[in-house]
């Protein structure tokens, strides 16, 4: 049994070096004074102790020890990006062309809304939301004014 007398040794040597250790630390600062472990008084059964100084401090955003340790991961592809805004258009024009009216002044559209005919020159608006900006023999022109958009309504005659 060698083996005996060296496990041994190696346990003294073990208790010598906490020994040591544990006589390092106590140099620096002087001893406890006697007693300092027991309690010096009792308090009474009724008083309670003030937990709120053991309460947990709110942690807020910017708070550094606020790092979230295991983040919620998707491994889905992200979202499309939204469709882009559609700009508002001028609604289909209610009129139809009737024909043109030329009186030796400048020429005259006819234009059928339904049972009512308007005739119209340029310059002129109809019902507030149509002022026309242009009369000819093919189309006659027409500013839709809310949007400030021009719509063209078609005759089908040759210019």
């Amino acid at each position: 049994m060698k083996r005996q007398p060296l496990l041994l040794g190696a346990l003294a040597l073990s208790l010598l070096a906490a020994w040591w250790a544990s006589g390092l630390d106590d140099a620096d600062t002087p001893p406890p004074p006697r007693g300092a472990g027991k309690a010096q008084r009792r308090e009474p059964a009724g008083s309670r102790p003030d937990l709120a100084a053991l309460a947990r401090p709110a942690r807020t955003r910017g708070d550094e020890s606020a790092i979230e340790l295991f983040p919620v991961r998707s491994f889905q592809p992200p979202p499309p990006p939204p469709p882009p805004v559609a700009r508002p258009t001028a609604p289909p024009l209610p009129f139809r062309h009737g024909g043109i009216y030329e009186d030796g002044g400048p020429p005259a559209a006819l234009l059928a809304e339904g049972e009512r005919l308007h005739i119209v020159r340029v310059g002129d608006v109809l019902e507030g939301r149509y002022r026309v900006s242009a009369v000819g023999r093919a189309r006659v022109d027409l500013v839709y004014l809310p949007l400030n958009q021009t719509q063209s309504l078609v005759s089908g005659a040759l210019p």
